[in-house]
């Protein structure tokens, strides 16, 4: 599974990632199994006519996913020697990864709607253990996820039925993206599993980030 996309992560002291929330909101644009493309030779996971007259993206994507989740813990490499490290990190187990199929996208999906991204049909939903490592001298990052299936439905595209927690029961994904920087439209954590733990906060950061996702055994 390919895909790319945006995130949001709350605000926190530099270095202090303990209990932030995040969220990242993408588009899936590759699907495959062992035998090759999951819906055929070339086929597209973007809507045609919308592409046409929108592009390729949020817009016009059959596919979507959300992962929520919490950052545990984190340590640095820093010792005080002015030698820059980087930071490291895990998040807790309540992170999940939704995934969801827009049969007919409309055209009006985009990343600083949460509401659209949620808005298809709900195919998958995993549970996943996230481990990142943040290069602050760079300004990007690098994670690792584990998921394993919670939930899922079958569903139909290009005239295939696919059941994706059937067909990935457990993955691995590897990403990069940008380091945060301030979001000119901060917006409100909602107050939902697994974010309602705590007070009500702001995600007030914004990132780039997309990689790939591998079915393990």
């Amino acid at each position: 599974m390919q895909f790319g996309g945006r995130g949001r992560l709350e605000g926190h002291p530099p270095g202090e990632v303990d209990g932030a929330r995040f969220e990242g909101r993408f588009v899936i644009f590759a699907l495959s199994d062992r035998d090759g493309p999951v819906f055929g030779p070339d086929a597209s996971l973007f809507d045609s006519e919308l592409t046409a007259r929108l592009g390729r993206g949020a817009r016009s994507a059959h596919l979507v996913a959300v992962r929520s989740g919490i950052t545990m813990e984190g340590f640095v490499t820093d010792e005080g020697d002015d030698f820059p490290g980087h930071v490291y990190g895990r998040t807790s187990t309540s992170t999940r990864l939704r995934i969801y199929f827009d049969d007919q996208p409309d055209g009006s999906r985009h990343f600083d709607d949460r509401a659209a991204f949620t808005r298809g049909e709900l195919v998958a939903t995993y549970e996943g253990e996230e481990f990142f490592q943040i290069n602050p001298r760079a300004g990007v990052f690098d994670t690792r996820l584990n998921y394993r299936i919670l939930s899922s439905s079958p569903f139909t595209f290009h005239g295939r039925t696919v059941d994706l927690g059937q067909m990935f029961p457990r993955m691995v994904e590897a990403s990069h993206g940008q380091n945060p920087e301030p979001d000119p439209a901060p917006e409100a954590i909602p107050d939902e599993p697994p974010f309602n733990v705590r007070e009500p906060g702001v995600f007030a950061n914004r990132f780039p980030v997309g990689g790939s996702l591998f079915a393990v055994s």
